[in-house]
């Protein structure tokens, strides 16, 4: 990785990163040009606060030039940044002391980079300054690490456990980011949009060091600033000819609850006719919402082909899947019944097979679990010794889906099953089912099997709480219009807003809910209300 941001020195002096506090502002420009000696120079201000390689530094990854800068500082210096989500306001002070000190503890960790955001924050270690502004290193060069070198942990999501620091080598992290940018087929002169968070694997590798690794304009910005302008995002690409981005499934969504009361001739003022690639993954695509937001958005020249449904993990270093560039949404059923979305074919580093729950290799049109080898697979967990790949090499996903064609379709997650006369529908088929009714609040509802139950815990407007029976009645209803299966109105329950944990990468923790709900911890649940 080092070395592609040494051959970047030579790039034209206007390319580079450029990080926007408001997609209407101009940003912070830092040329690739100049980070040698800035990386360089923080290797240095390290080595100095007694950082020595393999030293682990605690790194709540903030978007900004000195935090980004540390990181690649640490890498150059050959120290092991664990990489976590840093602190905000609607996070739960007293749970991240404790997520950081087990983290620390886990992992022995020397130090913990002292970011702004940890100001009010009882840290488990001694802080590591940031750098003062303006460090250079006059004519340094970089080094080129050796493949079997770990470059950083990430860590994996903590949707059905605490998240597991998985250590991503110099050689595997080459391998992917060359996976990510041959898929996507950008070029040095173009540019790429992010705004996802630097520490989640699609933020950091497919968002920001896959365009370090071509030498790519980066246009970077906080989670935050596309949280308060969907539609300036869109615009902000439109304006400064961005072809392609990274995004999950949420942000199509919010895009389109924010945007579809515009009219089409404001939509076609944002000229989106130059975005050739939008990877698009995460967490299940909701297939009328991206439908819907496609329709919404022609006027603007946005192609019906530019999204790219993928498939990765934090074990991969990243990508695993993807339809290629070009290549319109392709839509089958599944075997359980219901609509399934090719993630395309999976990158020929890896070799893929599913599994049946008595073992038995699936053939094509089978459903199964997705099990992978080779490629850029981690070998064991960091820290714990734990593997990864199974004695045969391979690795246990937890994630079920199908093969037609070559292609991998993605249908839910193992412990997101849900059995219901011989069929096997996962969650999502029934979140984004309830979903799609108006009175339902978008990303706000889990659905589990507790017992021979299916129950539904959602958020509602207004209407749906002053009409409790009469809602239901339609929740009830449209479920079996959609998917086919009946669920009892005595087991869908209104939330209070905020209920649902969600993991730093924004995945519903769906053990945590299950258990809430088991031990009535989840408040506002309306019970009985029309029984």
């Amino acid at each position: 990785m080092l070395e592609l941001i040494q051959r970047n020195q030579e790039c034209p002096p206007e390319r580079g990163l450029h990080l926007y506090d408001k997609f209407s502002d101009p940003p912070e420009f830092t040329a690739y040009r100049d980070f040698p000696e800035r990386i360089a120079a923080y290797a240095d201000f390290f080595r100095e606060q007694g950082i020595t390689p393999g030293s682990r530094v605690l790194f709540p990854f903030e978007t900004s030039v000195p935090v980004i800068l540390s990181f690649l500082g640490l890498l150059e210096l050959g120290a092991v940044p664990l990489s976590v989500k840093p602190f905000v306001l609607n996070t739960p002070k007293d749970g991240y002391q404790e997520f950081l000190a087990r983290v620390a503890r886990d992992h022995d960790a020397v130090r913990i980079l002292n970011v702004p955001t940890l100001a009010t924050i009882d840290l488990p270690v001694d802080t590591l300054p940031l750098p003062p502004a303006g460090l250079r290193k006059a004519g340094a060069r970089l080094r080129t690490p050796g493949d079997d070198e770990l470059a950083f942990v990430q860590f994996s999501s903590g949707s059905t456990s605490f998240p597991k620091g998985i250590p991503v080598r110099q050689g595997a992290l080459r391998a992917n980011l060359t996976m990510i940018t041959r898929t996507d087929g950008r070029k040095p002169e173009e540019r790429v949009s992010s705004w996802l968070p630097l520490y989640h694997d699609m933020g950091l590798v497919g968002g920001m060091l896959s365009c370090f690794a071509i030498g790519c304009d980066l246009l970077l910005a906080e989670p935050v600033t596309f949280l308060f302008d969907a539609r300036g995002w869109w615009e902000h690409m439109g304006r400064e000819r961005a072809i392609g981005t990274v995004i999950p499934n949420f942000a199509v969504d919010y895009s389109l609850k924010l945007m579809q009361d515009l009219d089409p001739e404001e939509i076609a003022e944002i000229d989106l006719s130059g975005m050739r690639s939008v990877y698009l993954g995460s967490e299940p695509i909701n297939l009328p919402n991206l439908e819907a937001f496609l329709d919404l958005m022609a006027p603007a020249g946005l192609r019906r082909d530019v999204f790219m449904p993928c498939y990765g993990m934090a074990e991969a270093v990243l990508l695993v899947a993807s339809r290629p560039v070009g290549s319109p949404v392709r839509v089958e059923t599944s075997p359980s019944g219901v609509p399934a979305i090719s993630v395309g074919p999976p990158l020929a580093e890896f070799a893929v097979r599913l599994r049946d729950e008595d073992g038995r290799v699936c053939a094509e049109g089978e459903l199964g679990e997705i099990e992978l080898a080779g490629g850029s697979l981690a070998a064991a967990y960091y820290g714990t010794g734990l593997p990864i790949l199974g004695e045969d090499g391979y690795y246990a996903t937890g994630d079920i889906g199908f093969l037609a064609d070559g292609e991998l379709f993605i249908t839910g997650r193992i412990s997101d099953r849900i059995k219901v006369n011989g069929r096997s529908l996962f969650a999502a088929d029934f979140e984004q089912a309830v979903e799609q009714l108006s009175f339902v609040r978008d990303g706000r509802t889990a659905v589990a099997q507790i017992g021979a139950d299916i129950v539904v815990l959602t958020e509602v407007d207004r209407e749906a709480r002053e009409d409790v029976p009469g809602t239901r009645a339609r929740i009830v209803e449209h479920l079996v219009q959609a998917i086919g299966v009946t669920v009892h109105a005595g087991d869908v329950h209104y939330l209070k807003p905020g209920q649902l944990p969600r993991t730093s990468s924004g995945k519903l923790q769906r053990r945590a809910i299950v258990a809430a709900y088991e031990q009535g911890r989840l408040e506002g649940l309306t019970f009985g209300l029309e029984s």
